[in-house]
């Protein structure tokens, strides 16, 4: 009996989920950028960093190049044992307003929030050191924010394309999870931002502060979130490819793991019920087709159970990604989301159950 109600009401559930993100997604506005108009705020770029002497160059370059040129720049080197400090001491010429801040504390979550403190900005804009914004990046936010004030901003995050299997599935999936936290913001329940691209105001963080768990060593964007919305706080999609930053896939599957069950490692301490209730079913109906596949070697019928919920499944979940390529700029979706639906079962498994037996020690 019980496998009679889940087939029916978890996939019911997924179902209505996904359709939220959709008309979410497609109820929120493109932001154009009005070029012509001048926008002046008082910004602070925080980037914490942690052994990224490859990427800090390109992220430099990135940000010399912005339209936008009054902001202040701030680095928070987490203890780095590689030659970033040495690389970051340039920029302290190359921008009029810049801070290097060697942290007190580890971590990256700590990182961020040494930065903040010492932030003279009213806004304040994140971006990871790995990431590549776009050159009218800072302009379109500030823009944004003058038209719509908001308390917390979420802006896009895509993963750049390395033309290989691994890393267009990643692409995929991480592009599933962006698009999902878009669509359902626009369905006026926020599950998601990251901090790799996320902007608020100092005001909103300080008075959040307590919230924001600092004994979990990850989850400086969603127990933000979390507490924004708590308080009643305004925040707002910025759906803008001008907005955009691009970040790298992991090179590994054990790096790619590594990250995932970082950031489902701190799902135990949510307190919202719309992420939970996200996590939840997604956990479920990915479970549900692990149990269908294996009861399959034993009971014939429940081969055919399977191969509807996993059809079921791939249509819906390609039909939503289907509506945001053209935003994301994806290729060939049908194939690879395809490979990834024959994957992602298992994936979600190990990652929903290593995440709370694994806890990380370290954000990098």
């Amino acid at each position: 009996m019980w496998m009679i109600i889940s087939l029916a009401f978890i996939p019911f559930l997924y179902f209505i989920l996904i359709l939220i993100f959709y008309v979410g997604w497609r109820f929120i506005p493109v932001f154009n950028l009005k070029t012509n108009e001048s926008c002046s705020l008082s910004v602070s770029i925080i980037v914490a960093c942690k052994n990224e002497s490859e990427n800090l160059l390109s992220l430099i370059s990135a940000l010399e190049n912005q339209s936008y040129k009054d902001f202040e720049l701030i680095f928070v080197n987490d203890h780095s044992t590689d030659n970033s400090n040495e690389q970051l001491l340039p920029i302290l010429t190359a921008f009029p307003k810049s801070k290097i801040i060697d942290a007190e504390e580890f971590g990256k979550k700590n990182a961020i929030k040494e930065g903040i403190l010492k932030a003279t900005g009213e806004l304040i804009v994140t971006i990871d050191a790995d990431c590549i914004p776009n050159v009218q990046w800072i302009e379109t936010i500030i823009q944004f924010q003058k038209m719509y004030p908001s308390d917390l901003i979420i802006c896009p995050v895509k993963y750049e394309d390395k033309h290989s299997l691994f890393s267009r599935l990643q692409l995929i999936e991480f592009t599933s999870l962006v698009a999902s936290g878009v669509g359902a913001a626009g369905f006026n329940m926020p599950i998601l931002c990251n901090a790799a691209n996320m902007a608020f105001t100092k005001k909103t963080w300080l008075e959040s502060r307590r919230g924001l768990h600092e004994e979990i060593l990850s989850g400086d964007d969603i127990f933000l979130l979390e507490s924004v919305k708590k308080k009643g706080g305004v925040i707002k999609v910025l759906k803008s490819e001008l907005a955009f930053v691009t970040t790298q896939s992991s090179d590994s599957i054990t790096g790619f793991f590594k990250q995932r069950r970082r950031w489902a490692s701190k799902s135990t301490a949510y307190t919202d019920w719309q992420i939970i209730f996200t996590a939840v079913i997604v956990l479920f109906v990915n479970l549900l087709l692990m149990v269908l596949l294996f009861l399959s070697f034993f009971y014939f019928k429940y081969l055919a159970l399977f191969s509807a919920l996993f059809v079921f499944k791939y249509l819906v979940d390609t039909l939503f990604l289907n509506s945001v390529k053209s935003f994301f700029k994806i290729k060939n979706l049908w194939i690879y989301s395809l490979l990834l639906s024959i994957i992602y079962p298992l994936y979600v498994v190990i990652v929903g159950v290593t995440a709370l037996i694994i806890k990380p020690k370290s954000w990098k």
